[in-house]
């Protein structure tokens, strides 16, 4: 065989990476395109073999939204529709690449620590280029709102979990489970001054990539799954209780600890002496 007949097996981040190329090259052609650029680990440099393409779109108002997706769902090598949106998708192709991509209008776009890492494909006017750098100055604030709408999350995934164990409705304990690991991953987040995903997203807090000590990843794994719902909600509130004091501490925000006894104890988990 000639040297120059040989097949190159491409890996799944060649397939990708050939597709980010395409999508460019075709999205760079339609009349009102601005910008698009990476986000999540392909932007900041931890991506693996199995990271999703976190693509976003920038276009000029008054242009369809649709009209930028419809390139990427008419390709043929499109497997499968998740999620399809006026202005997300969730598309999976061929060779085990996910792509969540975002199409936004200039106006919508405004510094913040989400755009401190991207990876800009193409800028028209320096537009991403200039929201980049005054995104490095953003940092994570925790308000009073967001800090009760995950505190009060959590008071009724303890509720709920009891509930569904009492009942024998072991998947959907297993389901109120997993949110209270989640909730409590994001407690930690915010202790770090992280960044904490959004409700249920798991996206980086376990793994290589995780901010969390290995303590507290062990622990995690401890409860996957949860075996004594008992022991679990005695551990999980234990610990929750731990941080919220350290972050009602740090971010100067109301914490009711009164409250937070008050909720667990109707659960019959033991009622807490101190913060440890």
């Amino acid at each position: 065989m000639n040297p120059s007949d040989e097949v190159v097996l491409m890996t799944e981040t060649d397939w990708r990476e050939q597709l980010i190329f395409e999508l460019t090259e075709e999205c760079s052609k339609i009349n009102g395109i601005l910008g698009m650029f990476l986000g999540g680990s392909l932007a900041s440099g931890g991506a693996d073999e199995f990271s999703d393409v976190d693509l976003r779109l920038l276009i000029e108002h008054g242009v369809s939204k649709s009209e930028f997706l419809s390139v990427l769902t008419k390709r043929e090598d499109l497997l499968f529709i998740e999620t399809l949106t006026e202005h997300y998708a969730v598309l999976h192709f061929e060779h085990f690449v996910k792509i969540d991509v975002f199409v936004y209008f200039l106006e919508e776009l405004s510094p913040s620590v989400w755009l401190r890492k991207i990876k800009i494909l193409m800028d028209t006017n320096d537009f991403l280029s200039v929201l980049t750098r005054r995104s490095m100055s953003e940092k994570f604030q925790l308000t009073q709102e967001e800090f009760d709408f995950y505190l009060g999350k959590f008071y009724a995934y303890v509720h709920e979990i009891f509930r569904r164990s009492q009942r024998e409705e072991w998947n959907y304990a297993q389901e109120c489970g997993i949110y209270l690991k989640n909730i409590l991953c994001t407690f930690w987040y915010i202790a770090l001054g992280e960044q904490p995903n959004s409700l249920g997203n798991w996206s980086k807090y376990e793994g290589k990539r995780s901010k969390l000590s290995l303590e507290q990843q062990n622990w995690l794994v401890k409860y996957t799954s949860v075996s004594n719902v008992q022991n679990f909600l005695t551990e999980v509130t234990e610990r929750a209780f731990s941080v919220l004091t350290e972050i009602g501490e740090r971010w100067k925000v109301d914490f009711d600890d009164e409250k937070f006894r008050k909720v667990v104890e109707k659960v019959d988990v033991k009622s807490f002496s101190n913060g440890t």
